[in-house]
């Protein structure tokens, strides 16, 4: 059986989140107040677990670079095609998105910003890689995996953070 180019390019997508994930999980683990790293690397994790699960889902690569990083439109469009849909995950991802769709987090600024502590958005990060990689590589692979870097957390993440250190 032959592998269709879009069902390798879903699987590298959601392979590139897992490895996202993973990185803000080791970054967390050395500085768990890094808070614009930590967002960033979600960010990214996110943006391509969503892509890879519409991808999965037929939608082309024009229509992706038309989504671009827009994390809430990317969301939204995995809703309409079956992704799991939940109030939480709608309101963190448009909070997070706010500031990572025009790349705030990569290119800091002073200024202020309303951010997400980064304990929920691994979890809701957690959420959407299970549930895509299940959808892209099949359940069995998914158990087999679900303690690995990315689709496991792996780091303790603070409850609640004091950014405050950053600004001095």
């Amino acid at each position: 059986m032959s592998i269709s180019k879009e069902s390798e390019f879903a699987g590298t997508l959601i392979d590139g989140a897992r490895m996202y994930a993973a990185s803000a999980d080791a970054v967390n683990e050395k500085y768990p107040n890094a808070l614009h790293v930590l967002n960033h690397l979600l960010g990214m994790s996110t943006e391509l677990a969503l892509k890879a699960y519409l991808v999965n889902n037929s939608v082309t690569k024009k229509e992706l670079r038309r989504l671009g990083h827009d994390l809430t439109a990317l969301y939204e469009k995995a809703k309409e095609l079956g992704i799991t849909d939940t109030g939480s995950r709608t309101f963190r991802l448009s909070v997070l998105g706010a500031n990572y769709k025009p790349r705030i987090f990569a290119y800091p600024e002073t200024g202020n910003l309303t951010v997400i502590q980064p304990r929920s958005l691994r979890e809701i990060n957690r959420e959407i890689l299970c549930e895509v990689f299940k959808a892209v590589k099949g359940y069995e692979l998914s158990i087999k995996m679900q303690n690995e870097p990315g689709l496991a957390i792996l780091s303790t993440y603070a409850d609640d953070l004091d950014s405050s250190a950053w600004a001095q």
